[in-house]
């Protein structure tokens, strides 16, 4: 491209328009003698003529622009620079290993911009010393040199030299002087707000120094920075120490940040905003990692007392969550959470586990807040074979807080008594208040609301039960926990309050007012027929209860007595096979009497044999023989007695109990 300055004039040469169809040699020739065009200098010998720029018609103009494509000002301003340009790996590696004195590094895009000013002062530097660049820069003239350099700077940032250099040609040149002249030129491209810490060492010299403000940062006050410097500076007087202002404190409130942070938000901030969190994955399983909290649903609902009714009240929900596809496995509505609600909600996962998977499972491990962990650690031991609460007041470690997030904007905020999100959010995203009053008088009791929130996490439960029960599918026999009826009756279930011994119908007792029989088919039960027993049974289901003695070391589970009919008429499926049940437990307890007592009396015979002084007892302990008779065995053995009015017989060759 044929263009230059020329006196401060963007020139181009004449034989490059004719070159390139611009303009006609007689056309060219007829616009200069008709002054049409400014002839800024003439042709001679190895030197072309020059045209301005400024002084040509418009489509000529046009014409140079399509061709060169763009407006040529730019395209010189560029190019006074664009050639010189050269990668600097010193300038590079300074910026991107420099540390300010608190350790830190200067920002990714401040170095960048910090290594284009270095490389563009460079090329200054070379334009500058080089008299053959300058003079095809700038026309032999350098009056105005620094506005030109200036031009082609601030050019480069439009392409892809972003810098910071500054616009006026004046400061331009200052720089470029400081640049050059400094033993460590790239340190005078560095800000001084890196830098300030420099200054301040000048005040702030010593540790006792650093600690009076370490001290005064770290004050629960959430002291500002003129309050420290004043406090600081009245240490300071007395002391001769050089005082210190607003902007000293601020960067030593940012140095010390970490130092100060929990005497100014608390230990349990410093724990949840500035120490190292551990990142974890969800579990792969099903039934590998449960975990559970209380949260108050934002859904309103009316309630009347005294005669006033009032409008603001919301239900809590304690949700047992599988974060293994977020399946909500166990839930419990009430109006507040009390250790009680919780429990609620553990038995409803593991009846839950039931509808799902035929049985009653325990989980691997629980994670849970700490409230009321004391009293429901049993609870949470009887459910998992883990319990691992959170750190007290970290709500970051339970992935059950953004779940609840989750459901309110998903179902609850589709709700006309939705209360919106929490008190710190923003107005915006709140209800219409003034909509929101008006209907009002429409929201829910304390029984539609549960109705409401119950719906909710059954259609969770629908949305992800395909998914649910297939990773299920995946899950090794091995690792999958077994939760007893015994153990959840035990944990989960409700006492009837009252005493209940075995009778020969089973045993007797009252449930929700209604007088049952049970009876159990351990065998083991029934050697407990002078126990009072206390009745547990779960109020969703009364199938089964568990009779507990009153130092819980005896635990039977009892089921519902299966009632027959009288009529063989009436007799249905199921009838026969129950009814068989019974006959075989019978003969099996009469099977285990029998042999019970056959190895008794072997036991007994054998004593008898080998210590024959123990015949006398016989009549006292009146043992019978096999077709029960005592007294021809207790005759039997007096005439084996010798008597002083009869001879001694024949000794009894017979063991007196052979015949059993």
């Amino acid at each position: 491209m044929k263009m230059e300055y020329h006196n401060n004039i963007l020139c181009f040469e004449a034989g490059w328009l004719i070159d390139n169809n611009i303009v006609t040699s007689n056309n060219y020739q007829n616009l200069t003698n008709r002054k049409k065009i400014q002839l800024v200098r003439r042709a001679s010998r190895n030197t072309p003529a020059l045209i301005a720029y400024d002084s040509m018609p418009d489509r000529i103009k046009d014409a140079i622009k399509e061709i060169i494509g763009g407006d040529p000002y730019d395209q010189v301003r560029y190019s006074v620079l664009e050639g010189l340009i050269t990668g600097n790996a010193a300038a590079s590696a300074y910026f991107e290993d420099f540390k300010l004195n608190d350790g830190r590094r200067i920002p990714k895009e401040t170095r960048i911009e910090y290594y284009h000013n270095a490389i563009i002062l460079d090329a200054i530097h070379t334009l500058i010393v080089s008299k053959q660049a300058k003079k095809r820069a700038m026309g032999g003239k350098t009056t105005r040199s620094w506005e030109m350099i200036s031009e082609a700077v601030q050019s480069l940032n439009g392409v892809m030299y972003k810098n910071t250099l500054p616009p006026n040609p004046r400061s331009l040149e200052r720089k470029y002087l400081k640049y050059k002249g400094a033993d460590d030129k790239y340190l005078t491209l560095i800000h001084k707000n890196y830098l300030k810490d420099r200054s301040n060492a000048a005040a702030i010299n010593d540790e006792y120094k650093e600690s009076f403000l370490i001290e005064f940062l770290g004050d629960p006050r959430n002291l500002d920075n003129a309050q420290i410097a004043r406090f600081y500076n009245q240490v300071a007087e007395p002391m001769n120490w050089r005082k210190i202002t607003g902007d000293a404190v601020a960067y030593y409130r940012d140095k010390y940040d970490l130092e100060t942070y929990a005497g100014r938000h608390g230990s349990t901030a410093l724990h949840n905003n500035k120490l190292m969190q551990a990142k974890r994955t969800a579990p792969t399983m099903p039934l590998y990692y449960w975990t559970l909290d209380g949260w108050d649903v934002e859904l309103l609902y009316q309630r009347t007392e005294n005669g006033k009714t009032t409008y603001h009240h919301r239900p809590t929900v304690v949700i047992v969550l599988d974060p293994c596809k977020k399946y909500p496995i166990g839930y419990a509505i009430g109006t507040h959470e009390t250790p009680e609600l919780i429990k609620a909600a553990l038995r409803n996962a593991a009846q839950h586990t039931r509808e799902l998977f035929g049985n009653m499972y325990r989980t691997h491990q629980i994670q849970s807040d700490r409230y009321a962990f004391k009293a429901l650690t049993p609870i949470y031991e009887a459910m998992a074979g883990k319990v691992t609460p959170a750190r007290a007041k970290n709500a970051k470690a339970k992935v059950i807080e953004p779940y609840f997030k989750y459901v309110n904007k998903t179902y609850c905020q589709l709700q006309k008594n939705w209360s919106g999100y929490g008190v710190t959010s923003a107005k915006d995203k709140q209800p219409n208040v003034e909509y929101m009053n008006k209907y009002k008088v429409h929201f829910p009791d304390y029984d539609g609301v549960v109705k409401q929130v119950a719906a909710i996490v059954e259609m969770e439960r629908q949305a992800k039960r395909e998914a649910y029960l297939n990773q299920w599918a995946k899950v090794d026999e091995c690792d999958k926990i077994i939760l007893s009826d015994e153990s959840y009756l035990y944990h989960f279930g409700i006492a009837t309050g009252h005493k209940n011994m075995l009778r020969g119908e089973g045993v007797i007792t009252t449930i929700k007012g209604v007088k049952r029989a049970y009876d159990c088919f351990d065998p083991l039960f029934r050697h407990y027929a002078s126990t009072q027993w206390n009745i547990i049974f779960d109020p969703d289901d009364t199938k089964r209860i568990l009779a507990v003695n009153d130092d819980a070391s005896l635990r039977f589970v009892l089921e519902d007595k299966y009632l027959q009919p009288m009529a063989l008429k009436d007799r249905s499926a199921g009838d026969s096979d129950e009814l068989q049940r019974i006959k075989d437990y019978n003969g099996n307890v009469i099977n285990y009497i029998t042999e019970t007592r056959a190895r008794s009396g072997e036991l007994v015979r054998e004593l008898f044999d080998e210590n024959p002084q123990l015949d006398g007892t016989l009549a006292k302990i009146l043992l019978t023989d096999s077709t029960g008779q005592h007294k021809n065995n207790r005759n039997l053995g007096r005439a084996a007695q010798p008597s002083k009015y009869m001879p001694i017989a024949e000794p009894v060759t017979e063991s007196l109990f052979d015949k059993y």
